[in-house]
This record gives C-alpha cells, structure tokens and sequence, in this order.
C-alpha cells in the first residue's frame, strides 16, 4: 500500500492517528501514479497537504481553508486559499484557477457540519469534479455526537427491538388506515446528510416508472462506499478509470 512507503512520522496529520489511510489506501491506488489534481477542504496546521504532495508524485495539491494557518510554506506543487466551503463563488474561482478541467479528488475534511458540507459537495461535485472523480467526506459520524452543533446522540438499542413495540399507537391508527410505516431512522447532521447521499446513490429506483420499469434517471453515483469515519463517493462517467469499484 502506498501510505507503506512514506515515512508517516514526518507529516502532522489526524488521518495517521485515526488510521484514516487504511481505508484509503485500496481506494486511492489507481491514482497514485497520475498527474492528478486534488482538492482538500480544511488543511488545519496543512500536514495532510504534505502528505498528499508525497503520497502522489506526480499530482497538484490544493488546500482550502476559513483560516489560513501561520507560518506554513506550500511547497512545490501545494497551493493553498483562504475562504470559506460556504462561499460558491469563492469555491468556483478557485477551480477555475488551478483545476479548469475539473478535479480529479476532492476530501471534504472542514467543518463536519452537515448543511454546509452539503453545500459544498452538490456545487463542488456538479459542477468542478471530473467524470469517474473521487469525492471523499471525512468525520460523518459527528451527527452522533450530543455536544457537536447538529449532532444528536442515539441508542442502537431500540433499533434492535420488534417494530410492534416502537410508537404502538401510531402503528395502531397506521394498521387500521392502510398506511405505511417508515423504519426509525437517525437523522441528524453529518448523518442526515449521508442518507441523502444514499437516496441518491439509489436514484435508478427513486425515479423509475412503476408500469415499465424505466428509471427517469440514473444516480449521479457510479458507486459509493461508506466506512467507519469516511464516505467515499465516485462520480458517474461514460467509462470509469479509477478502477474496478470502491472497495
């Protein structure tokens, strides 16, 4: 695996604490040898820049951060710009300066907030993301977390029990009126945003016709892998050439 042949001491980065690149490694590998251009929002003290710059040789990095932090010198090939994921304009600019083509990799490692990071996913994917790119958003299980701004905490216990037992008398007055009962969800934050993510990823099914069986639409997903900690999303192109799937 690549991050193997770096010497991962040298970069000040979360990603190695966390064990991050574990999961990115088999992800990343058919990237690692092509003149690529990868995008990172949030750079925090900019080591996972660093990294980056290594891990592919041959690629341009970019860093986008609210805050800029003091005293870090991009290197060769690391460009760094201060603003905010919110800001679609700001956002634009920079990929039309540094990645008119479009990005290769975009890693969405700023605020963990889920509208915002919402925000910034649709314009980056639809509009500066190349065909069979890579779109990777880091730290979703935030919507888990009581003391994180959209986070909500959640008992995995009462996911456990027979349906009957959950909100008897809503099940009583649907049973009595044919209706439907949706399956007890979370969805706050970060996690709310990822299950829109799946609604997507299953859009042949969302939109097709129920007399012919012909989507409306197909996903905007070639695939999409969701890990502990990080979701990995590939764009739809008319031929892939990132490998044979998220795995």
């Amino acid at each position: 695996m690549r991050s193997e042949q770096l010497p991962l001491e040298n970069y000040r980065s979360d990603k190695i604490s966390y064990r991050y690149l574990d999961r990115y490694d088999p992800i990343l590998q058919p990237w690692v040898g092509r003149p690529i251009v990868l995008l990172e929002l949030g750079i925090h003290e900019g080591g996972s820049l660093l990294l980056w710059r290594d891990y592919f040789p041959l690629g341009a990095i970019v860093g986008i951060d609210i805050k800029l932090p003091q005293g870090f010198d991009p290197t060769e090939r690391i460009h760094v710009f201060e603003g905010s994921q919110t800001d679609l304009e700001f956002l634009t600019r920079v990929a039309n300066q540094v990645a008119p083509e479009g990005f290769d990799i975009i890693i969405d490692d700023a605020s963990h907030i889920g509208r915002w990071t919402k925000a910034a996913f649709w314009h980056l994917f639809d509009n500066h993301l190349r065909a069979d790119g890579l779109y990777v958003i880091e730290d979703w299980g935030t919507g888990y977390w009581d003391d994180w701004p959209d986070g909500k905490s959640l008992d995995l216990r009462k996911y456990s029990q027979p349906e009957s037992t959950q909100d008897p008398l809503w099940r009583k007055i649907a049973s009595k009126l044919g209706l439907k009962t949706p399956v007890p969800s979370h969805a706050y934050g970060m996690v709310g945003f990822v299950k829109q993510l799946i609604d997507e990823q299953g859009a042949h099914d969302v939109t097709r016709a129920r007399s012919t069986g012909e989507p409306k639409r197909n996903s905007k997903f070639q695939d999409m892998l969701v890990t502990p900690g990080i979701i990995f999303v590939r764009k739809a192109g008319p031929e892939s050439d990132g490998g044979e799937g998220l795995a």
